[in-house]
């Protein structure tokens, strides 16, 4: 999605982890553990990987802290140990009680590695043994399958021991993309892209979308699709990866050809992810998503009209004639007033 490379995502693997009980009255460091269940950790990971919007601070504890333990100037144990006791001492009475997990993963590029921060919850599950009888066991602290069992996550990425400024963050308890205080204080970073800066990154990622696209477009008309698009995202609640391609299928007419349609998606997530625009959901911003002005057309007959003044995004059309005068066509989906206007 929007954190991992794709080079990453082939090659992850876990090589150390560690879990600590946070939120209770007394921190107890625990040890690392041997790598267990691979492949559901890996599915979790994957699950917190989003854009990065926030970037450390100059003086990050937890920047420093990860650094060591890459540089080997202090084990991942007692590393991992000191970042839990931190988070712990910052955990707020109102935020549940879990479990604090930390990852490092290795890839294919021997020069990073990645760390793994998953606040989890805890879960009461009932699990049915494989004897004869098949009896059932209660499980107090289970950590489930499920995307909404993660209160908090960070992804952090080190290379040759200096680790890179943007963190990829996400918040159960926040409005996406904004983190927590004391979460955003443990991890010593900062808001690096405002909502106004993902508009306005989703606005050029749609304009160069449709200009690239546009066999796939009605009449190949690029200028019409992106307002289109545009104005789907300004009335939308909220812009994330699925309503920007949402906008971009009705864009291209809610294409019927699930070949087409098919190879607008792939090509629209392809270019969500590209921009980092994957993973996260912000606040449409009217000022970045304005409405085209109004253009109002007076004739000598008395005509007057009035559109959207917008490259394409309705359809008008304006052309010239041999005597110095102009044709104006209109093509409408349908006519919603038709009435007399009294003097």
């Amino acid at each position: 999605m929007g954190f991992f490379t794709d080079d990453e995502l082939g090659s992850l693997k876990i090589t150390n982890m560690i879990l600590h009980v946070v939120g209770g009255d007394k921190f107890e460091p625990a040890p690392a553990r041997e790598v267990e269940h691979a492949q559901f950790f890996l599915a979790r990971i994957l699950n917190t990987d989003a854009s990065p919007v926030y970037s450390f601070d100059a003086d990050s504890a937890t920047k420093s802290e990860v650094q060591q333990i890459f540089d080997a100037n202090i084990s991942f144990e007692d590393g991992a140990q000191k970042l839990a006791k931190e988070f712990s001492k910052l955990h707020v009475k109102t935020s549940s009680d879990g479990a604090l997990f930390m990852f490092e993963l290795t890839v294919a590029d021997a020069d990073v590695r990645l760390y793994s921060l998953i606040k989890y919850d805890y879960r009461e599950a009932i699990e049915q043994s494989q004897g004869a009888k098949g009896l059932l066991r209660r499980i107090v602290h289970a950590f489930i399958a499920d995307k909404k069992a993660i209160q908090k996550s960070a992804l952090i990425r080190v290379k040759n021991g200096a680790a890179e400024g943007f963190v990829s963050t996400t918040d159960r308890m926040k409005q996406a993309p904004d983190i927590g205080d004391y979460f955003a204080k443990f991890l010593g970073v900062s808001r690096s892209l405002s909502d106004e800066d993902l508009n306005r990154k989703t606005v050029e990622m749609l304009r160069g979308f449709m200009a690239d696209n546009k066999e796939l477009l009605p009449d190949r008309d690029a200028a019409k699709a992106f307002g289109v698009a545009k104005g789907i995202l300004r009335d939308r609640q909220t812009i994330d990866e699925d309503a920007i391609t949402d906008a971009i299928l009705t864009a291209a007419g809610n294409i019927e050809d699930e070949g087409i349609s098919s190879k607008l998606r792939n090509l629209a997530a392809r270019r969500i992810r590209s921009n980092k625009l994957d993973g996260i959901s912000f606040k449409p911003n009217k000022k970045v998503l304005t409405r085209p002005a109004l253009r109002k057309v007076r004739t000598v007959e008395g005509v007057t009209i009035m559109y959207p003044d917008q490259d394409g995004a309705v359809a008008v059309h304006r052309e010239k004639t041999a005597q110095g005068g102009e044709t104006i066509t209109i093509e409408t989906a349908k006519i919603m007033e038709d009435t007399l206007v009294r003097n």
